[in-house]
């Protein structure tokens, strides 16, 4: 029975998979290249980047670090590129690329005893944490003006790390650069895990990251997946005292963007078309915003009490984007704001348009400003146009 059973389930896939295949040019359209740095009167573009895929405010400041992420190796030809993280004032458009400095053997207790400073920068998502709870004087007697970043890395092992960085009229005298300060990391519980995307949840540096999928499976397998919908990863829970814990009832398709407000974690799940608010009781509600193959949602910010989410609208068509000589192709997206609720405020859609895929959006005054996961540009759109 069970054999009979196995070979039914595996002739229906099969099936499925043919069936696909065969509206591949529907499911799949073509869509424009548009590499070259010329808007079409939609969007202003700030080019010559590297996939800047995530945006992180810079408290008390008109400016974001941006996460120029290293990006998939399906679409380098399998090389893992390194990344790099910069800040952008969004009132003068200026890109300034941070130097590191490793502060070792640093006493600020942050991240995982232990954890030696990494070999290669692989940047993905990244958060700021204002009011952080660190004292040590042999550091800096500037202490209190300090921020902390955390940065996915996608070394052999995923890892996240800390950073720490000074409001702009902090200036030190032996260096004109600026600069992120390494003070420590956590590595992944796990060799496969893939984090996405990181919040930090406190203080102290604890943080709840998105582990999208295991990174040993192959393509078929994720294809597969996304077909059925099924759970493909979870959100992972890490603080100093308890160490990684999966958070209740955070399964889902694709786990990608994660944001806080109060104490509630907003998550993005980019294969089911929606965002889940989860408590600290573990009880989850979500919003369907896609239908079936509609598309999904990539990286939030959490603003003024409002969510804003990057809507890819499309599934199957996103594959046109892996051409690896392509630098980004114009597909459709959307650009959802929800209030803490989830309720949908507004929705702002994109079609042909010169960007790649949205993966992230940051409001600032009557601007939107969007970066991509595959792009070699940052786009702004005008809301009073």
């Amino acid at each position: 029975m069970f054999k009979k059973l196995l070979i039914f389930l595996v002739s229906a896939v099969l099936v499925i998979v043919i069936v696909l295949l065969l509206l591949d040019p529907i499911l799949k359209p073509e869509y424009k290249n548009k590499d070259e740095c010329k808007s079409y009167g939609t969007l202003e573009l700030l080019c010559g980047l590297q996939n800047p895929e995530d945006f992180a405010e810079i408290p008390g400041e008109n400016a974001v670090i941006v996460s120029q992420f290293s990006g998939l190796a399906e679409l380098n030809y399998g090389e893992t590129k390194s990344g790099i993280l910069s800040r952008m004032n969004l009132d003068t458009r200026e890109i300034e690329d941070y130097q590191i400095r490793f502060e070792l053997d640093n006493n600020l207790g942050i991240g995982e005893e232990g954890c030696e400073p990494f070999e290669g920068l692989y940047p993905h998502g990244i958060d700021v944490y204002q009011n952080i709870s660190i004292r040590d004087e042999s550091f800096s007697p500037f202490l209190k003006e300090a921020h902390l970043l955390a940065v996915v890395n996608h070394q052999l092992v995923d890892r996240i790390e800390f950073f720490l960085f000074f409001s702009d009229q902090v200036v030190f005298s032996d260096s004109s650069a600026r600069e992120l300060f390494w003070v420590g990391c956590v590595a992944g519980p796990k060799n496969s895990t893939y984090f996405n995307d990181v919040v930090i949840s406190d203080e102290n540096g604890s943080f709840y990251a998105t582990h999208q999928y295991d990174k040993d499976w192959g393509f078929s397998k994720l294809f597969i997946f996304n077909i059925f919908r099924w759970d493909t990863g979870y959100v992972y829970e890490w603080s100093k005292e308890t160490g990684y814990s999966i958070l209740n009832n955070s399964e889902g398709a694709w786990p990608n963007g994660i944001e806080m407000i109060s104490d509630t974690v907003f998550v993005s799940f980019r294969m089911n078309g929606s965002i889940s608010a989860i408590n600290n009781n573990g009880e989850r509600k979500d919003l369907k915003f896609r239908s079936y193959l509609d598309g999904g949602s990539d990286n939030i910010i959490a603003k003024d009490e409002e969510l804003w989410i990057a809507v890819q609208d499309t599934n199957f068509g996103g594959l046109t984007c892996m051409e690896p000589n392509q630098i980004q192709c114009a597909t459709p997206f959307s650009v959802i704001r929800t209030d803490a609720d989830l309720n949908i405020i507004e929705e702002i859609n994109f079609g042909d348009v010169s960007f790649g895929g949205l993966s992230v959006v940051y409001p600032h005054n009557n601007e939107l400003f969007l970066g991509s996961y595959k792009s070699d540009r940052i786009a702004i759109y005008n809301t009073n146009d």
